[in-house]
């Protein structure tokens, strides 16, 4: 049976547009859907009235996905523990998990000091955000975009989502890499120095990108793969070419216990116009 996609839902507009786009990649990929919801009881108030309010909330986000998703199975879920800590135990067993999230604002971006930061820093799994309103619903055709990392292991887990993903959703793939010109560097005399060709690193860098994809070119041979690549930050690149995209896929760290995710992964969440997986990496 397909690992299911985990949707976190709290009934708030922007859960409720994750869960549309949950269910929907859960079609294309012949998945389960699992709704769910960590509920922490009151310490004040009145928790039995607050944990049926959530399951209200649970139970129309549920009918409402069955009924634009008759052919998803889709089931929910309410458990009596921190929204964090559950999502990030779940992910586990999840093919991927999928938040919601508001647009971020001209000081701080969306994911700060919030359980997003928590469960993309800590998931076993690839972690999708999602932003609600009209502007970053998906484009019909749009690109999965790959923001390729330098390392071999790191873009294998990159790669291999972002492939799958282009393949069951039938749309082309854009691998992107970054490279910044050293300072110094050995020339071919063998003395440090500046670099007057910057054509011939870019040109070696689009070579290695083109050798390091032709493993998956050949698993997936229907799907139309261009590479790009560009001297510059790839926080900016990335964020640059996710106007247009269906999804954007981007590598982080998995070292345990960390929470630190990497500027271009914090870069990309507060402002990429699309939804962003994070995929954890060796």
């Amino acid at each position: 049976m397909k690992q299911p996609v985990i949707v976190g839902v709290d009934g708030t507009p922007d859960s409720l547009h994750a869960a549309g786009w949950a269910a929907d990649e859960a079609r294309r990929r012949g998945a389960p859907l699992l709704l769910l919801h960590g509920h922490e009881p009151a310490l004040l108030g009145d928790a039995d009235r607050e944990r049926q309010a959530a399951e209200h909330a649970l139970h129309d986000a549920l009918t409402q996905l069955r009924e634009q998703h008759p052919d998803v199975e889709a089931r929910a879920e309410l458990v009596a523990r921190p929204e964090a800590e559950l999502l990030t135990e779940r992910g586990r067993e999840a093919g991927m998990i999928v938040l919601g999230s508001r647009r971020p604002g001209p000081v701080a971006g969306f994911l700060l000091g919030s359980v997003g930061l928590r469960v993309v820093s800590r998931t076993p799994c690839p972690v999708v955000m999602v932003r609600g309103g009209e502007a970053v619903r998906r484009p019909p055709r749009g690109a999965v975009v790959a923001g390729v990392p330098p390392e071999e292991d790191e873009a294998t887990a990159v790669l291999d989502f972002a492939f799958e993903t282009a393949a069951v959703n039938g749309v082309p793939l854009r691998a992107a890499r970054a490279w910044a010109l050293p300072t110094l560097f050995p020339n071919r005399t063998g003395v440090l120095g500046l670099s007057d060709r910057p054509d011939e690193l870019d040109a070696e860098h689009r070579r290695k990108l083109v050798r390091l994809l032709k493993p998956w070119r050949r698993r997936y041979p229907d799907i139309a793969v261009t590479e790009h690549v560009e001297r510059g930050f790839a926080a900016d690149m990335l964020v640059n070419l996710a106007a247009g995209a269906r999804l954007l896929v981007v590598g982080r760290s998995s070292t345990p216990g960390s929470r630190y995710v990497g500027h271009v992964v914090h870069a990309t969440l507060h402002f990429a116009n699309a939804p962003v997986a994070v995929v954890p990496t060796p």
